[in-house]
């Protein structure tokens, strides 16, 4: 007989953010595909975002999941522990963006570095 956990799909907890277009933000665990390969949190993140599902589960403690459409997401605000080489190979500018209502968003801005300006 199989056990239930053998037919468990690997995930990494991730704690976010989420900012909602309509202003709201609510915070609380997503689920990443498992990498046992070196990919940095900020690749992880990409490939969540640009991946097919519409949805995502957002999972706070002590409340039922909430399930967000991808496009009413206006950021996602990652929370970084300090153990995360996220960044060792990214390039990082500090930005602000003008938006045409005239508000304004200020943060950094990842790269990665082009394999010829590693050092």
């Amino acid at each position: 007989m199989t056990t239930q956990r053998e037919f468990a799909v690997p995930k990494d907890k991730q704690l976010v953010t989420v900012h909602l277009v309509g202003g709201e933000a609510r915070t609380g665990n997503i689920f990443l595909e498992y990498f046992p390969e070196a990919l940095t949190l900020h690749q992880k993140i990409k490939m969540f975002l640009e991946d097919a599902n519409r949805f995502f589960p957002l999972t706070a403690e002590g409340t039922p999941p909430t399930f967000i459409n991808k496009k009413s997401v206006s950021v996602l605000e990652v929370a970084i522990s300090d153990k995360e080489p996220a960044f060792l190979l990214m390039h990082i500018e500090d930005i602000t963006t003008l938006f045409t209502d005239g508000t304004a968003l200020s943060g950094e801005l990842l790269a990665e570095v082009p394999k010829k300006k590693k050092k």
